[in-house]
């Protein structure tokens, strides 16, 4: 586990520093959105986080274009359940909603879409061992 780990740790180094900012930046924006909830820069403001979020995600493209293909075709494969998943939970909280559940906040769906990728590509990997 721990040779894995450095092993791999060469492809997760670049994202560390664009996940801090991004975990900064999010922190700042919501504190100074509930601050000042009425000004005219709120829009700008609140989507300042998305700045190092790009820099994650061509530092993920980066990382998976190193993988040899085993390695990519497991976290391709973790990706289609992760997207069948998000549909899914998506599509029901649709339905629930209709039935009268309140409507949830749709940060959450990337949360989840996250989650789930975690998820198949170690249901994936399971397969490989």
């Amino acid at each position: 586990m721990l040779e894995r780990f450095k092993e791999r740790f060469p492809l997760i180094r670049p994202l560390l520093i664009p996940l801090v900012l991004y975990i900064g930046l999010l922190t700042l924006s919501m504190t100074w959105l509930e601050r000042v909830p009425d000004s005219g820069r709120r829009y700008a403001i609140a989507l300042i986080p998305m700045l190092p979020a790009v820099w994650i995600a061509v530092g993920i493209i980066r990382a998976m274009r190193k993988l040899d293909e085993l390695a990519r075709g497991i976290l391709y494969e973790g990706l289609a359940i992760a997207a069948l998943l998000t549909f899914f939970v998506c599509a029901g909280l649709g339905l629930l909603e209709i039935a009268g559940l309140p409507k949830l906040n749709s940060i959450y769906i990337a949360l989840v879409m996250v989650l789930a990728w975690l998820v198949g590509k170690l249901l994936i990997s399971r397969r490989y061992e």
